[in-house]
């Protein structure tokens, strides 16, 4: 079977946990037999090329700043290209990773126009939330379900406004119906939840908290099939939950993107906090963009610590060396992680996890998994806290 993944983003020119999945579910279709392409997009002057044995066919990137696209009124101005590339590729299965501008519905609807089999793989909490992280108002777990009042109100507070004031503003807004790209934005949102359901033929979720919040939002439960982002090995010693391992040194690690949704800033914050010589905190960074303010802050954060020390978008020989050296993984995600995809790397190397309890980390800790969880950052700081020990000769 020929088949098409279509992602926003893919090596080199990122790296991250959707990367990771497309490229090894890439590598297994082809030992299956099937002939695979990626496609994505890219820098200008990039049209295809060939990633570790998988060809990687590219569309237009151009940033389109028209609200009616970011809102999902209209799709992208790469939509054309991306027909054309489906034609040429004659595809029978096209299977899509991303629901952004770049590849929105409006790109799924296209597929389905030829006929082809089409599948989806939700791997970030933005399917379903115009806030994007399913946290109301940004500041605490939201049960998921889309209502008109609620979401605008919650999408408006991510300007930067109070969620009193957010609610204020989004009565205005419904009243006068403007501007039109805000107050249709959620009917826009539900809609592309009811397209999804109905274009595609199977819907791949990682997670229980995404198919309760897929069914309550009108997801046919029929279509929806769990799967985990990456194989563990059945030898792998973290299935033995003992709890906090004391050393008298220790080194704990983060690994991923550096974004406000990741937590950086709150293991970074109660790490220093905490001022244990000890410990240290090693960030194997994923940056794209060096400029950006809240990597320069987070940098800035850490400089003046001699025990936080910084790597940068790590290859795979070099983030196993990474892992190999660290003592624990803390994931500190502030919204719902589909893995994330460090969890899996995390129980493949043996090293225990110490995660904030959002989303499924507490079913993997009731399957026996070597998880320590925390609700805030005073359980943060005492997990930490509790890991060095001056009566430990580790």
């Amino acid at each position: 079977m020929k088949i098409a993944l279509v992602t926003e983003y893919f090596y080199p020119h990122s790296k991250g946990g959707t990367e990771k999945y497309v490229l090894e579910l890439s590598k297994k279709l082809v030992i299956d037999n099937n002939e695979v392409d990626i496609i994505t997009i890219a820098p200008k002057d990039i049209r295809s090329y060939n990633y570790e044995g998988i060809n990687v066919q590219v569309i237009s990137n151009e940033i389109d700043t028209d609200k009616d696209v970011i809102s999902g009124l209209k799709p992208s101005n790469n939509l054309n290209n991306f027909y054309k590339t489906l034609i040429e590729g004659e595809y029978e299965l096209i299977h899509f990773h991303s629901l952004t501008t770049a590849f929105s519905i409006h790109h799924i609807a296209v597929a389905i126009s030829l006929n082809r089999i089409i599948y989806f793989t939700a791997h970030v909490p933005s399917v379903t939330c115009i806030h994007g992280d399913l946290m109301l108002y940004g500041k605490e777990p939201c049960d998921g379900e889309i209502s008109n009042n609620r979401c605008m109100a919650c999408y408006v507070s991510k300007k930067g406004f109070t969620p009193p004031f957010a609610r204020i503003i989004t009565s205005f807004v419904q009243g006068l119906s403007y501007p039109k790209s805000i107050s249709t934005i959620v009917k826009q949102k539900q809609k592309n939840v009811e397209s999804l359901n109905n274009l595609c033929d199977k819907i791949f979720i990682f997670t229980y908290w995404q198919k309760r919040i897929f069914i309550a939002n009108g997801i046919d439960e029929s279509k929806l099939f769990m799967i985990q982002q990456s194989e563990i090995t059945e030898n792998t010693s973290a299935l033995i939950t003992s709890g906090i391992k004391k050393l008298r040194k220790a080194k704990i690690a983060y690994a991923g993107r550096i974004c406000y949704e990741k937590g950086v800033h709150i293991l970074l914050e109660t790490f220093i906090n905490l001022n244990e010589p000890n410990l240290e905190l090693h960030i194997a960074a994923i940056v794209e963009n060096v400029d950006d303010p809240y990597i320069i802050k987070m940098q800035d954060i850490s400089q003046p610590q001699s025990n936080v020390f910084w790597s940068y978008n790590l290859d795979q020989h070099e983030i196993q060396d990474f892992y190999s050296k660290v003592d624990y993984l803390c994931i500190p995600s502030i919204w719902y992680e589909t893995g994330p995809y460090v969890l899996y790397e995390a129980f493949n190397y043996n090293l225990p996890v110490i995660a904030n309890n959002l989303g499924d980390m507490e079913v993997w800790k009731d399957r026996g998994y070597s998880i320590e969880l925390y609700n805030n950052s005073n359980e943060l700081l005492l997990i930490l806290k509790n890991i060095t020990s001056p009566n430990q000769s580790e």
